[in-house]
């Protein structure tokens, strides 16, 4: 393609993308503009558009275009055609272009610094070039500014001994001379315009360690940090961006010498009276100045322990940030709260920083209540959602109270807040949220305030909000009423009266259920009365109150009475309904009724004398799980309540299930033969795990885990024909299930007549495009793979308490047969079509089949030379490929491999970054 021909395609392509009238039309000039940034004539083009007179969205694209060749491409350019790039660069930063056009120039001049090694002192250049000029010199701070980030761009396609190198060549031991331009660039009148990018580049160096805190004292550049707190709103965010990295650097360090030591001493005490100046002034910026505070908290925790009255306007500051500020400016401050805490805590108890803070921690209490009321205002959902999130933060805040201050003293000023006679509701909910948040902390031997708070509950106005906060004080509080009996009746009767109230039902509910687990034998004599607030809880309640109810009924005197009296009505009921026609209304109402079951027997822990009477409930209860499972397979509600059941049984009363086991795996086949949904295979996944409790015979168990394994793959291979991520949640579940049957049963599982397909589909599911799909296909390969490394396979063949061991001659036979296609897809997705985050687990099934004693060595150095072709050049450059080839066959001869695990995520890393750096 012509340059000229070029440049007018980029420019008509650019034009569809932002003036094209329909979707597709914009699809497609993206996408042919991504692709255009791949070829080598990118460089010339986007040179050329810059050059040229076109509009400012051109120009970016092409300032954008050089960023990511330079990036991810610089290999493509001769040193002269470097050079060139360079000068044209500069040039035209020189000439002066558009803000967006400016920054991405300089973000790209920046990346080739860090990768040109050719030029010797690109910062001293660049100020020779621009820095005649106010808007010259601005620039060349911004320059300055990006270097140390963009050193540490994971985009750059570098490898780390040149990164190495060039890092130091470029900012070590340049601390003192940016400290100085920076300082000359503050005094200068004509730069006011750009002291926030000036500032920006302090905060810069600083934090990336380039510049010390002697080359900032020196230069005086804490004093101007500290002053521009008090300008405009960009300045005074660039100025606490600059004082927080100034801040941070100041933290105390065991080994400091002591020349440091003293400068971070002397800057401490610097930055501290130059805060409690800010706040006295009243910075425009007021969120700036809070963040700066917490800052200052977080680094100089120790020092405010040390010497609380030196730093005593820094935790002033903090406390009024908790009173006064803003949800965001609060929510900076917990970290700090709850170190502090820790610290004061470690001294002595007549320590008098301890005292004086301890003052202060009880102050908080307040501070942070008010932070804790509702808002008067209606708030949306989402609004909702983060004050719930904020709120809690606000309470870890009163757990360090409790802490620091003591229990008494912090609960006594939260029921003064909830007491109050005349306080609205928002006020008395929010004191109450805190007694609750408080309650971690809390002894259950308290003696002073919570009997105060549990006197007051009751005689709150009746406002649901109120109701709602006070049930769940209850809640929070089952520990101390197990060792306050006393307050057992009013607690329950309370409870149930909410249970009727569908503003308080979920909160009755949640607190009846930790009662009767706290208090299950104060309980116990209570437990009929129970029976009659389960018969009144809501749908959406009933499984709380059967969780609440089994801890009751193990625990009463007539504990097979309490037991059969919830359990036998349910079945009555659900027997019932399974004789009748199941309509919609019917499988919901018996979904229900088997999940209060299965609750009531997932935690009911029954005596001896009534396991007997458990035993029979879980036989009868299996037919009726069982007939639905036949009826209703495909029934939303059904599958997932029964399969939920099922998995109680299964789990917690395997030698009651015995006799059925094989009737239990058959049904969940049926089902998913029947309906192809994934809860089957979730399911199925938990019988596998506990397959060797089913059977007295061991070896039995596991041939029934094997066996249903095989007729669920034979049923859900057929589901993948056309795709896997057409349905990822069944990848999912599918594979995690094949993972775990290879786990209990290896050999079983690999020799049922299915394996070699599903060995075969394991492999075309590595296209699937779901992360959780991927990390299911990729551990399911961890499985089968890892023990064909002799190793791995002795140690798992001695530790393994099941007695079957690894099929190694199966696996052999289908790597022999499959493997290349194998290797394929495992390389191509690492370097490419894996979601990143798989990339660990994908590495280590690659290396695994690389060391397995299923291949003779040398083969996978041959599948890699076939399959590296088909790697775009623009994802993994050919020399890439070459060097990759020779490091895989150099380690897999050596036998090294976990260094070839290493050198695949490098890989793999250095081909991300590359696609990252061509995105648009």
């Amino acid at each position: 393609m012509a340059a000229q021909t070029a440049t007018t395609e980029v420019l008509r392509a650019l034009n569809a993308l932002y003036q094209g009238t329909s979707a597709e039309e914009r699809e497609q000039a993206n996408s042919w503009l991504q692709q255009f940034q791949r070829t080598t004539e990118a460089w010339g083009t986007a040179d050329a558009i810059l050059g040229s007179d076109a509009g400012i969205e051109a120009k970016v694209f092409a300032a954008q275009t050089l960023r990511a060749k330079i990036m991810a491409d610089f290999s493509e350019l001769s040193a002269e055609g470097a050079s060139s790039l360079r000068d044209a660069l500069v040039e035209q930063l020189r000439t002066g272009a558009a803000r967006p056009v400016v920054t991405q120039l300089v973000l790209g001049l920046a990346d080739m610094a860090v990768q040109l090694e050719d030029w010797a002192d690109p910062m001293s250049d660049v100020v020779t070039a621009l820095g005649d000029t106010a808007n010259g010199m601005s620039v060349v701070v911004e320059f300055v500014a990006v270097l140390p980030e963009e050193a540490l761009n994971e985009r750059i396609a570098m490898d780390n001994a040149a990164w190495s190198r060039r890092t130091e060549a470029l900012l070590g031991q340049r601390g003192g001379d940016v400290a100085a331009l920076l300082a000359r660039c503050l005094g200068t009148a004509e730069l006011r315009e750009a002291r926030a990018r000036v500032l920006g580049c302090l905060a810069s160096w600083v934090r990336h360690g380039d510049m010390t805190l002697a080359q900032v004292q020196g230069a005086g550049l804490a004093e101007q940090a500290l002053a521009g707190l008090q300008g405009n709103a960009d300045e005074a965010e660039a100025a606490a961006d600059a004082v927080c990295a100034l801040i941070w650097e100041t933290r105390a360090d065991n080994d400091d010498d002591a020349e440091t030591a003293a400068v971070k001493d002397t800057l401490v005490q610097q930055l501290a009276q130059g805060l409690a100046a800010s706040e006295t002034q009243h910075a425009v910026a007021e969120s700036e100045s809070w963040r700066v505070l917490a800052e200052a908290g977080e680094a100089w925790v120790g020092r405010i322990v040390a010497d609380a009255a030196r730093f005593a306007g820094v935790v002033q500051g903090l406390v009024e940030c908790m009173r006064h500020g803003e949800r965001e400016a609060v929510a900076m401050t917990f970290t700090f709260w709850d170190e502090l805490a820790d610290r004061v805590l470690e001294t002595a108890s007549c320590d008098p920083a301890r005292r004086a803070l301890s003052g202060v921690y009880a102050g908080l209490v307040d501070a942070a209540a008010a932070q804790l009321r509702y808002p008067d205002d209606t708030m949306t959902a989402e609004e909702r959602d983060i004050f719930r999130e904020f709120r809690h933060g606000v309470g870890d805040v009163l757990k360090a109270s409790v802490r620091v201050c003591g229990a008494g003293t912090a609960l006594g000023r939260a029921y003064a807040l909830a007491a109050q006679p005349d306080a609205l509701w928002q006020d008395a909910e929010a004191a109450l949220f805190a007694v609750r948040a408080m309650g971690a902390e809390i002894p259950p031997d308290e003696e002073e305030v919570m009997p105060q708070v549990m006197d007051l509950l009751p005689r709150l106005p009746p406002h649901p909000r109120l109701r709602y906060a006070a049930t769940l004080v209850i809640a929070r509080y089952t520990e101390w009423t197990r060792s306050h009996a006393q307050y057992v009746p009013f607690q329950l009767d309370f409870i149930a009266a909410g249970m009727s109230d569908a503003d308080v039902a979920a909160a009755s509910a949640q607190a009846l259920k930790f009662l009767c687990m706290d208090c299950a034998p104060l309980l116990a004599t209570h437990w009929r009365d129970l029976l009659h607030v389960f018969g009144a809880a809501r749908d959406d309640d009933a499984v709380d109150v059967a969780v609440a109810l089994a801890h009751v009924a193990a625990a009463a005197p007539d504990a097979a009475a309490a037991i059969e009296a919830f359990s036998v009505p349910l079945g009555s009921e659900l027997g019932t309904l399974v004789q009748g026609a199941l309509d919609n209304a019917a499988c919901s109402r018996a979904a229900l009724l088997l999940d209060r079951l299965g609750a009531f027997l997932r935690y009911v822990d029954a005596p001896d004398s009534a396991a007997d009477l458990v035993a029979r409930i879980v036989a009868d209860a299996w037919p009726l799980a069982h007939a639905l499972l036949h009826r209703v397979p495909a029934d939303t509600h059904v599958s997932e309540s029964a399969s939920k059941f099922v998995r109680v049984l299964v789990e917690f009363y395997s030698s009651a299930l015995r006799g059925v086991v094989p009737q239990v795996c058959d049904a969940v086949a049926v089902a998913f033969e029947q309906t192809g949904l994934d809860v089957y295979l979730w399911l199925a996944r938990r019988i596998v795990a506990v397959a060797p409790s089913l059977a007295v015979d061991e070896t039995a168990a596991l041939q029934l885990a094997a066996t249903l394994m095989d007729r669920l793959s034979a049923a859900a291979l057929p589901r993948f024909e056309h795709s896997f991520s057409e349905a990822p949640d069944t990848t999912e579940e599918f594979f995690r299930l094949l993972q775990r049957a290879l786990e209990q049963a290896p050999s079983i599982v690999a020799a049922t007549p299915t394996f070699p397909a599903v060995f075969r589909a394991a492999i075309a599911a590595l296209t699937v495009n779901s992360l959780h799909a991927q990390l299911a296909v990729l551990r399911a390969w961890v499985q089968m793979l890892a023990p064909a490394r002799r190793h791995i396979r002795l140690r798992l063949d001695h530790t393994r308490a099941s007695p079957d061991a690894y099929p190694l001659p199966t696996i052999v036979s289908l790597c022999a047969e499959n493997g290349f296609e194998l290797a394929r897809a495992l390389l191509l997705g690492l370097l490419g079509a894996f979601d990143r985050e798989v990339s660990p687990e994908a590495a280590d099934a690659l290396a695994s089949l690389a060391a397995s004693d299923a291949l003779p060595s040398s083969a996978i150095c041959d599948w890699a030379a076939a399959i590296l072709p088909d790697i775009p050049d623009s994802r993994m450059p050919p020399r890439e490929k070459h060097l990759f080839a020779s490091q895989l066959a150099e380690l897999v001869q050596a036998r090294m491999w976990p260094r070839l695990k290493t050198m695949l995520l490098d890989t793999a890393a250095a081909c991300w970054r590359r696609s990252r750096a061509l995105e648009l």
